[in-house]
């Protein structure tokens, strides 16, 4: 009797396919859940590259590159509505001028190095570029757009959202959110010489 209950339970193939379904649904749905939240965080990434060009663009050609920085915040900050941030912030700007040289962009400001270290140390002579009264690695003035003809650079960061957090614990270690920025260096338009 037994013998023939096991033939027939081998030859039966009803179930067989439910039983797979269930062996490989959780590995798909895993899999799709990846795909739907790193393609909404490269979206998410190429929304923020684009405002940030956009913005860097309308403040290189215009009338006072000052003045336009309310609107350049503006500008990103509409842009990116359409992601969802993971604490309603909007994207964070900054901006930094460089002068006439693309190559002092990300350059610390230059030093005397007295002790032959390679790197600052106190009480080393420098020469203080963007005129904050001490030695920074980084020699932009933050916050200043700059004149005409001057280089400069646009950063933006922002932390989307998880869409999916059983899916972000696994990929972001369940952070809950994905922090992307964008930056550009332009030269402002050299149209006018004139102060503003």
């Amino acid at each position: 009797m037994i013998p023939r209950l096991r033939r027939r339970l081998l030859r039966d193939s009803a179930g067989v396919t439910l039983v797979e379904f269930a062996l490989v649904a959780p590995v798909m749905f895993v899999l799709l859940g990846a795909l739907l939240e790193l393609g909404y965080v490269a979206f998410a990434r190429s929304t923020l590259e684009s405002a940030i060009l956009d913005a860097s663009r309308s403040a290189r050609v215009a009338e006072c590159p000052g003045e336009a920085a309310a609107l350049i915040e503006q500008e990103v900050n509409d842009r990116m509505a359409v992601v969802i941030s993971h604490d309603g912030a909007p994207p964070e700007f900054t901006v930094r001028s460089y002068g006439d040289e693309f190559g002092n962009v990300g350059n610390p400001e230059p030093f005397n190095d007295l002790d032959a270290s390679g790197t600052y140390g106190p009480g080393e002579p420098y020469t203080d570029i963007n005129g904050n009264a001490r030695w920074d690695d980084d020699m932009g003035r933050e916050g200043n757009y700059g004149s005409f003809g001057e280089v400069v650079q646009f950063t933006a960061t922002f932390e989307v959202a998880s869409l999916l957090p059983f899916v972000a614990a696994r990929i972001n270690g369940n952070e809950g959110f994905y922090p992307i920025a964008a930056e550009t260096v332009v030269r402002n338009e050299p149209f006018k010489d004139v102060e503003c």
